[in-house]
């Protein structure tokens, strides 16, 4: 059977002023707006909560630089404002609905994820990178002797949130100099960066780290609940979901089952008693106290990126963390990672890469009171004897007892990320973004004016290729979908009565649990609508020449539906993907490998006949297709307003042309034109370097230049 997700609780994503329009491209003013948090529970996939709480808007609008630093100034404190809006919002509603939508904010409670979205929210491409070079000297008096030289890369968002700060380095003293280069063509957006990242971090510390942190407080408190609701619908999920469980073996079902049924017990995993967070352990033998017994047999569940694999031997655990390195060492908190109090607390990122090299290295552990004993690297997973009571093996049951646990870790973590990961810290030296950092928001175009957000963009393995892990955004999509399994009765059916859950199956996506050859764990994944050969589909147009459209009688492909234009037949989406609502991307079956489908680059939509016409032909079509439903009906509503005026008997009245005076001196001290020096150009030049294109269905990146200025505009209600 497949797995559906539910119908995610929305938000409201537009000014009050125009909260009925559909479709439409904020202005800033929208953009730097606050939205009010909707009680409607339609569907709202991640990618649109994304662009909810990072733009103001249903759209994920490309990087820019006609933004001024006041202005992105403005946005990032709207960003920093709606995040907040939807941390307030977590309390309510039902139980299933508090954890869900803990989990949709929860990639901003994390500093890689709220950096990098405060930085899109600005405008500004957060992995852009800048190389600065180090170098030190020697001498008396003045740097005579090069003893050197180091480069050191940056993504934009590392800056914003303190890196440069961290590693620029003192003059010294009268013997040892030391020298920090910025390239000149750099030095000006690394000042705004810094100075954004300023604002930052201001909103982070008080409005995330600070609740964060605190051990026994509500956000706390949820995140425990929330983890353990991830870890209930993983396990459903797996055993609802007949790929999955025909991956598991009997005594990986009967566990899971028992941890279900007869509320089973639940293991946060650790090595050598580093707890790693946004983990679980199911095991196949619960944990009875002795810590001889200890629990190295189960299944192990990556709650944020969604997976599981069965652990037979502490072998199968080295191997499954050799293929998950970097998001362990990212699970442990940044206190543990330093290291160095005594023996017993080495660096936590060094027992893991000894434990996957398989040496015979050995850790001092616990024998009696006064002695300890040699206790090989290999047997550090779910260590059971550690001294410390911080670092004993931590496990409760589903219904209450690991939640707490599981709250702990967190609050530990969030206190040691924000005291030495960010605001240039003097503890420990900056590390590489995959070993120090979560993953982060990023934008990544697909075909024209179209674009996405995702979440995890450093890793194609999570989320950036087409057939797609659901990568970081896994917890959210199982707490719907076991939200979904909550509310919905088996079978789908509900008695005469009941209210009817808001659960819109035809508009959401599928997922499925498949198995990875590459690593033996059984991952969430989207089922594809489409594939494409590369990880992200061109930007660059093609000629229609080298475009071989599907033949007639092809094989389906799942999720899609067969179209036929002009008696060329291709593949669509069964709902919209163009970006605007209305209009689809038409596939073809690849020439080179039949069993994949790539892109047309052709946008097509059904008319009001139901035949299929493709979006940007010529004259007025051409230029309709930049264009939303709000504009297309200011544009309707123009031509009704010239028409009656062409049907007028008289001339306006001496009042009406007062009041038109009025609209029009109204219209011009409320517009932000001139804050835009492309649509000003447009303007006082003519229209034909515009026009033109637009209405011949070409662009260029002076076409989209114009385009990102025009959709900044003031919105005016006005009629014509």
């Amino acid at each position: 059977m497949n797995v559906y997700s539910p119908s995610l609780p929305s938000v409201s994503l537009r000014g009050d002023s125009i909260s009925n329009v559909a479709q439409l491209r904020p202005s800033f003013s929208q953009l730097a707006g606050a939205p009010a948090i909707s009680e409607h529970t339609g569907p709202a996939p991640l990618a649109n909560y994304y662009n909810s709480v990072i733009y103001n808007s249903d759209f994920a609008l490309p990087p820019t630089k006609y933004y001024t630093l006041s202005q992105r100034m403005e946005l990032i404190k709207a960003y920093s404002e709606r995040v907040v809006t939807h941390i307030k919002n977590i309390e309510s509603g039902s139980e299933g609905e508090r954890n869900v939508k803990f989990q949709q904010i929860r990639k901003f409670l994390e500093p890689a994820g709220y950096f990098s979205g405060g930085l899109l929210a600005a405008g500004r491409d957060p992995h852009e990178k800048f190389t600065v070079t180090f170098r030190s000297y020697t001498g008396r008096g003045s740097p005579d002797t090069l003893t050197g030289t180091e480069e050191r890369t940056y993504f934009a968002w590392e800056i914003a949130a303190g890196a440069l700060q961290h590693d620029k380095v003192p003059r010294g003293g009268p013997i040892n100099f030391q020298f920090m280069h910025i390239e000149p063509k750099d030095r000006s957006t690394i000042d705004e960066l810094e100075s954004l990242g300023d604002s930052l971090q201001s909103h982070w510390k008080e409005d995330v780290a600070t609740p964060m942190r605190d051990a026994s407080g509500g956000l706390a408190s949820r995140s425990g609940k929330a983890d353990a609701y991830v870890v209930r619908g993983t396990l459903q999920s797996l055993v609802n979901n007949n790929d999955a469980s025909g991956l598991l073996s009997a005594e990986g079902l009967a566990a899971i089952n028992r941890t279900l049924q007869k509320n089973g017990q639940v293991i946060i995993p650790n090595i050598y008693g580093y707890p790693m967070a946004g983990y679980a352990f199911i095991p196949f033998s619960e944990f009875d106290g002795n810590y001889a017994n200890r629990p190295n047999k189960g299944v192990i569940i990556d709650l944020k990126n969604g997976s599981a694999r069965e652990i037979h031997s502490d072998a199968d655990f080295a191997d499954w963390a050799k293929h998950n390195r970097d998001n362990i060492l990212n699970s442990f908190n940044a206190s543990d990672k330093q290291g160095g109090k005594d023996a017993h607390w080495p660096k936590a990122g060094d027992v893991l890469d000894t434990l996957i090299a398989g040496s015979n290295a050995t850790y001092p552990g616990y024998q009696n009171l006064v002695k300890d004993k040699e206790v090989p690297v290999g047997e550090t997973f779910n260590y059971t004897e550690s001294r410390g009571g911080e670092y004993r093996l931590k496990f409760g049951d589903l219904n209450a007892g690991i939640a707490a646990k599981f709250q702990e870790v967190n609050a530990k973590n969030a206190l040691w990320s924000d005291q030495t990961e960010v605001f240039g810290s003097s503890q420990q030296g900056w590390k590489a973004a995959k070993e120090l950092w979560s993953n982060t928001f990023g934008y990544v175009p697909i075909v024209g004016n179209l674009g996405n957000v995702v979440f995890g963009i450093h890793d194609a393995i999570d989320g950036m290729t087409a057939d797609d892990r659901v990568g970081g955004g896994a917890a959210a999509v199982i707490s719907a979908l076991q939200l979904a399994h909550e509310i919905l009765p088996v079978g789908g059916e509900v008695e005469p009565g009941e209210p009817v859950p808001t659960i819109n199956r035809s508009q959401t996506e599928q997922y499925t649990w498949r198995r990875s050859s590459r690593t033996n764990e059984i991952e969430l994944q989207t089922l594809p609508k489409y594939k494409t050969l590369d990880d992200e589909a061109p930007i660059s147009k093609p000629h229609m020449a080298d475009v071989v459209p599907t033949p007639e009688g092809t094989t389906s492909f799942s999720g899609m539906r067969e179209v036929e234009i002009r008696g060329n037949h291709y593949f669509a989406a069964e709902h919209p993907d163009a970006g605007d609502g209305v209009h689809f991307i038409l596939y073809v079956r690849d020439t080179k490998n039949p069993e994949k489908l790539r892109s047309s680059y052709i946008i097509a939509g059904l008319d009001k006949k139901g035949d299929w016409k493709e979006r940007g032909m010529v004259g007025v079509d051409g230029i309709k297709r930049y264009f939303s439903k709000k504009h297309l009906q200011a544009r309707d509503s123009l031509e009704e307003v010239a028409a009656n005026y062409k049907q007028r008997l008289h001339p306006l009245s001496g009042e009406e042309q007062l009041k038109l005076t009025e609209k029009f001196k109204n219209l011009l001290e409320g517009s932000n034109a001139d804050q835009y020096p492309l649509v000003e150009g447009y303007v006082e030049a003519g229209s034909d370097t515009v026009n033109g294109p637009l209405r011949s269905g070409r662009t260029s990146p002076e076409i989209e230049n114009f385009l990102k200025e025009f959709y900044q505009m003031t919105v005016s209600q006005e009629k014509a």
